[in-house]
């Protein structure tokens, strides 16, 4: 653990910590992931069977990459009722969110003028890609995260590409949602899986966006692929930033920031508070409840991401929380709405310390694909828009365009078009 004190160390140091990123290389990632690429573009469902049988399952062929209709709704029809019980819960909230923002994202047309139109027209694309990962576990959630936001975007279709465990089968409860939520469903993993959904084989459509988490391989891949698809973000290691002050509960906040620690020893989580009381609580609370919990080789290797910092006020809480931009931000303080307009840098904002990062990651609705490593500065989480293009939309009549014809071939001559300026003079009366 790391542990600062804003009144003994200085804020360099401190920004340092906090901005912090892997600095192992990733290029023998980035070479293998484009070789692969590379490989799927040329030999399509003949290359994504070779690395789905090198990677995941050694049996895989052509034929059998697609998991069946009947196959998934065999496995919804013999899930038990209380299996599907909270993710259905989560799928009417999940939708209700989503349906409240698509009320906001309109297309709309207006004068501006005597004879002039200006306009929007929002539309979705038509096929998406949803990657969800597999491997140490298994992510069920993900299907509702990013599967119902395209739908109410009005998607016309949804693929899912995840990997297969060495059977050659998914994860029933995987199965049981995607029946519920997604058009057809691939059994592959990786960077073959976004290749396969980037540049479509035989048997894998091309999609026109991808999204969704993944390791190193799969984000290197999106970023490659990007262009050829659009994609929602570069999803990586979790992360949890808790701003907390004297008369938060330490057994809330540290139980929150194991929770999102566990995902692998390269998450971390991030506790800034100006009570040194509530921090040596903590630093107790933390022995105490990780001994109790399962995945202990991951806590303890995630020992070294977490970090404890003391402040000198609740605004230089905030301040520092800017500058992490964490993917997940909780307000554990008594009035979170009170410094809610301060916070400018985070991927979700949870108010007050009842609202655990759990709770976003499964059943409060908002999507819980967000943007990581600091990239809450400039980027947003996965919702609607990510499935939305806009085209704008330009009317003049006869007498605009005569109006504003030597202004246009004023501009383009300056910039030597003189073709732009006689498209435009062409339409002027002489």
């Amino acid at each position: 653990m790391q542990e600062f004190d804003t009144s003994k160390h200085s804020r360099a140091d401190i920004d340092a910590a906090l901005t912090a990123r892997p600095t192992e290389s990733l290029a023998n990632v980035e070479a293998v992931v484009r070789d692969i690429l590379a490989d799927v573009r040329a030999r399509g469902d003949e290359a994504v069977v070779d690395y789905t049988r090198r990677f995941d399952w050694p049996e895989a062929t052509a034929s059998t990459l697609e998991v069946s209709q009947s196959d998934l709704i065999r496995a919804n029809g013999t899930m038990e009722a209380a299996a599907l019980a909270a993710p259905r819960v989560a799928a009417e909230n999940i939708t209700n969110f989503h349906r409240a923002e698509m009320g906001q994202l309109q297309s709309w047309m207006k004068s501006t003028g005597p004879g002039r139109i200006l306009g929007q027209v929002i539309q979705p694309v038509k096929r998406v890609g949803i990657y969800v990962p597999g491997g140490k576990a298994f992510y069920p959630s993900t299907v509702l995260m990013a599967a119902i936001p395209a739908r109410v975007a009005g998607v016309e279709e949804i693929v899912l590409c995840t990997p297969a465990g060495k059977d050659g089968d998914l994860h029933p409860l995987i199965k049981a949602l995607a029946y519920e939520h997604v058009d057809r469903v691939f059994k592959i993993g990786g960077a073959q899986a976004i290749g396969a959904m980037a540049y479509g084989t035989d048997t894998v459509p091309r999609v026109d966006v991808i999204v969704g988490p993944g390791n190193d391989y799969v984000n290197i891949a999106k970023r490659m692929v990007y262009g050829e698809v659009g994609i929602d973000m570069l999803a990586g290691p979790s992360e949890v930033g808790i701003i907390a002050d004297e008369l938060a509960n330490p057994a809330y906040v540290v139980a929150d920031l194991l929770a999102q620690t566990e995902h692998g020893p390269e998450n971390r989580g991030v506790l800034i508070s100006p009570s040194t009381k509530l921090l040596d609580v903590c630093k107790q609370e933390l022995v105490t409840q990780r001994a109790k919990l399962s995945r202990q080789a991951i806590l303890r290797a995630t020992d070294a991401n977490l970090i404890f910092i003391k402040t000198t006020s609740l605004a230089e809480a905030v301040d520092l929380s800017n500058t992490l931009a964490p993917e997940h931000l909780e307000l554990c303080v008594a009035e979170p709405l009170s410094i809610l307009g301060s916070i400018r840098n985070a991927g979700a904002i949870l108010l007050g310390e009842n609202t655990s990062a759990p709770s976003g990651d499964y059943i409060a609705g908002p999507s819980h694909t967000l943007p990581t490593a600091g990239t809450a500065r400039f980027s947003s989480p996965l919702s609607c828009d990510t499935f939305l293009k806009r085209s704008s939309v330009i009317y003049h009549d006869a007498a605009t365009a005569a109006a504003y014809a030597a202004d246009i071939a004023a501009f383009a001559t300056a910039e030597g078009f003189d073709a732009h300026a006689a498209a435009a003079l062409v339409r002027k009366p002489q």
